[in-house]
């Protein structure tokens, strides 16, 4: 996080705006914008998996808000998860939802990982 910032910004439909960056704004604004598509976004947190191959992305999450959005859920901080080519920009209740689901997922793939277990165990008998 860094110290909060004035940044002004050019819009199509409103000329030069004036904006106070949150303290996790990347600071990356495009100009030459209409104002409803000003965002403020975090860094991106890749939530990754360990393959044979490497490390795989699986999501992504960061933090963002949009304040001048036709959509007021996204005038507030959100987290937009990024899951192959979409995004989704998710609340509090649905972030707690795919955690939820997620480590149900992974007591899914522990049970696998039991059972390979125990097939590998039998065939080297």
């Amino acid at each position: 996080m860094t110290a909060p910032r004035t940044i002004t910004v050019r819009t199509l439909d409103h000329g030069p705006l004036e904006l106070r960056c949150p303290t996790w704004c990347t600071g990356e604004h495009e100009d030459d914008v209409h104002r409803a598509d000003i965002s403020h976004l975090g860094p991106d947190q890749p939530l990754t998996l360990p393959t044979r191959s490497g490390p795989v992305t699986n999501l992504v999450t960061a933090l963002e808000v949009r304040p001048y959005a036709f959509d007021g859920f996204l005038r507030m901080p959100f987290v937009n998860v990024g899951i192959g080519a979409d995004w989704y920009p998710t609340g509090l209740p649905g972030l707690e939802a795919m955690a939820d689901t997620l480590a149900e997922q992974a007591e899914q793939l522990r049970e696998q990982a039991r059972r390979l277990a125990v097939l590998l165990q039998e065939a080297r008998r």
